[in-house]
């Protein structure tokens, strides 16, 4: 940098000495002093070192300019980036309300709850393990919950209350091994058994009558028959899956619950009795 300045400086000296000597060789040379004369002689040969200073110094200035304002852009976008973070944020908060209404609105209009007494409750934890495939929700029997009780959900059967604390409540899924659930296969009242075989797995219908048809996502609702948990016309599962094995008399059938457990929020739980 020490050298960058000292080529200036020794040029606006030389400049001054060439002064002094066109001065000089004025008074020599007998003449009249012309201040005119003299001044276009210096612009003369100032003018060419002037630009060669100017041109010395305007990279260092463009290269002082070009790095503030560098920085400033540099704060402009991470200030940008910062507001871009903060209205997706927001935009992912109105999404999320947004179907957490939806999700509370249809639990009001589930036409095969009917007229049954209800309590409206809240997901507030998952407790999948190797024991018990179950959930947990934030009603109990202060609400008047009890063991055996259905619960819903906006698409369907959601499980069935296991335990009961006075704030809250163990739901287990149909998913666990343990569950299970009377289904009417058909319109002629033709029945059978759903149950669960375990995290990640569809549900295995039981007690088959062979050469019973099935159609892809057939829905297949609770039967309500005697001595049934559940009450009648509540939405199981879909048929996925439906075939006999070689050399066996029943029919294969996988059927998928309409319940998605990976976005349940809130669920209706059915104070209902069975035979009452």
């Amino acid at each position: 940098m020490g050298r960058l300045f000292e080529r200036p400086r020794i040029t606006v000296l030389l400049a001054m000495l060439i002064s002094l000597t066109l001065l000089t060789l004025n008074f020599r040379g007998g003449g009249t002093l012309s201040f005119v004369s003299v001044k276009g002689d210096v612009r003369q040969v100032v003018s060419p070192l002037r630009n060669s200073v100017n041109a010395g110094i305007d990279p260092v200035a463009n290269f002082f300019s070009g790095a503030f304002n560098y920085s400033s852009v540099k704060k402009k976008n991470s200030e940008l980036e910062k507001e871009i973070q903060r209205l997706k944020g927001n935009s992912y908060s109105y999404q999320a309300l947004k179907s957490q209404l939806a999700n509370v609105l249809a639990l009001n209009h589930l036409s095969f709850v009917g007229s049954l007494p209800s309590i409206d409750a809240q997901v507030i934890n998952f407790t999948p393990s190797n024991v018990q495939l179950s959930f947990e929700i934030n009603r109990g029997s202060s609400a008047g919950i009890k063991l055996g009780d259905p619960v819903v959900a906006g698409t369907g059967l959601a499980g069935r209350v296991v335990e009961v604390a006075s704030n809250s409540a163990t739901v287990l899924m149909l998913t666990d091994p343990s569950f299970s659930a009377g289904v009417r296969i058909s319109s002629k009242g033709t029945a059978a058994l759903a149950q669960g075989q375990g995290p990640g797995l569809p549900m295995k219908l039981l007690y088959v009558t062979p050469g019973t048809t099935f159609t892809k996502n057939q829905v297949l609702t609770t039967s309500g028959l005697q001595g049934e948990i559940f009450p009648a016309g509540i939405p199981v599962g879909k048929v996925i899956r439906a075939n006999i094995p070689p050399g066996s008399l029943e029919e294969n059938v996988d059927v998928q619950p309409v319940v998605n457990y990976n976005t349940l929020e809130y669920v209706k739980v059915l104070l209902w009795t069975p035979g009452g």
